[in-house]
C-alpha cells in the first residue's frame, strides 16, 4: 500500500499553523494595562488616592512658586529638584494610604499582583508629572529671558531619572517600604549636589546643551518603560502579595 507522504516544507507549514494556534502570542506592556482597566476601571486602581494627589500636586506647585520667587538665581536648581516632586510624593502617599486601608489585606488575595497595579498607577504618575512639568515651564513666574525650551527638557530630564531608578531599586530590591525609593533617588539626585554646593551645581546646569537634556530624558524614558515592564511581567509564584478582581 503506497502512503503519500507530506514533504518536508507541507510538515514546516502544518508545525506552524499547529503553533500558531495553540500558542498565544505575549501581551505588550499597554495590553497588560488596558486588560487592568477594563477588569478593574480608574475607580478602583485610584481608590484611596485621590487625597494623595492632591497633596502631592499642591506640594509640587507650592515648591515651584516658593523656590522661584526667592531663588531667581537658582532658577536650574529649582527647576531640577521640583520636576520629580509629584511623582515622588504621589508613589509614596499612595502607597501609605494603601497600607492604613483596612482591605489591605484582602487586596492582598486577589488576582492582579502588588508590582502590576503599582506599575500602572507609577505609568500615570509620571504621565500626570510630564503634564505638571510642562506647564510649570510654560507658566511660572521664571525671569523673562528664561528658555522655555531647556525648562522642559531639564525637568523632563530629572522626572525621569528619578521614575527609572525608583522603579529599577523597587524591582531589585524587595524589602517591605520599597516604595520609599522615588524620595530616596530625588534626595540623591537633586537635592544632594544643592546641599553640596548648590552654586557649583547651578553653573553646572546651565552649560548642560539642551540636546543633552533632551537626550538624557529620552533614554530615562524608554529605561523607565523597559522596568515597568519587567515589574509587570514578573511570574507570579515570585510574587507574595496580589490585588484586583
Amino acid at each position: 500500500m503506497n502512503i503519500i507522504k507530506p514533504s518536508l516544507e507541507e510538515k514546516e507549514k502544518a508545525i506552524e499553523y499547529t503553533l500558531s494556534k495553540g500558542l498565544s502570542k505575549p501581551k505588550n506592556l499597554w495590553d497588560i494595562f488596558y486588560m487592568m482597566y477594563r477588569s478593574l476601571g480608574l475607580r478602583y486602581l485610584f481608590l484611596d488616592t485621590t487625597e494623595p494627589i492632591i497633596i502631592s500636586v499642591a506640594f509640587m506647585i507650592g515648591f515651584v512658586l516658593l523656590c522661584s520667587s526667592s531663588l531667581k538665581q537658582y532658577i536650574n536648581v529649582v527647576l531640577f529638584a521640583t520636576a520629580p516632586v509629584f511623582f515622588v510624593f504621589a508613589v509614596l502617599l499612595t502607597e501609605i494610604a494603601e497600607r492604613i486601608n483596612l482591605l489591605y489585606e484582602l487586596k492582598m488575595t486577589f488576582k492582579y499582583t502588588i508590582q502590576q497595579i503599582t506599575a500602572f498607577r507609577v505609568v500615570c504618575f509620571s504621565l500626570i508629572g510630564t503634564v505638571l512639568c510642562t506647564l510649570i515651564s510654560l507658566f511660572a513666574p521664571f525671569p523673562g529671558d528664561y528658555d522655555i525650551v531647556r525648562a522642559l527638557s531639564l525637568s523632563l530630564c530629572a522626572l525621569f531619572l528619578c521614575s527609572s531608578l525608583s522603579i529599577f531599586i523597587m524591582r531589585y530590591f524587595n524589602w517591605k517600604w520599597r516604595h520609599f525609593a522615588p524620595i530616596l533617588v530625588w534626595m540623591t539626585i537633586c537635592l544632594l549636589p544643592i546641599c553640596i554646593s548648590a552654586k557649583w551645581w547651578e553653573s553646572f546646569l546651565s552649560r548642560v546643551p539642551v540636546a543633552i537634556t533632551i537626550s538624557v530624558a529620552v533614554v530615562a524614558f524608554v529605561l523607565f518603560l523597559k522596568e515597568i515592564k519587567r515589574l509587570v511581567n514578573i511570574q507570579k509564584r515570585e510574587v507574595g502579595y496580589y490585588v484586583g478582581s
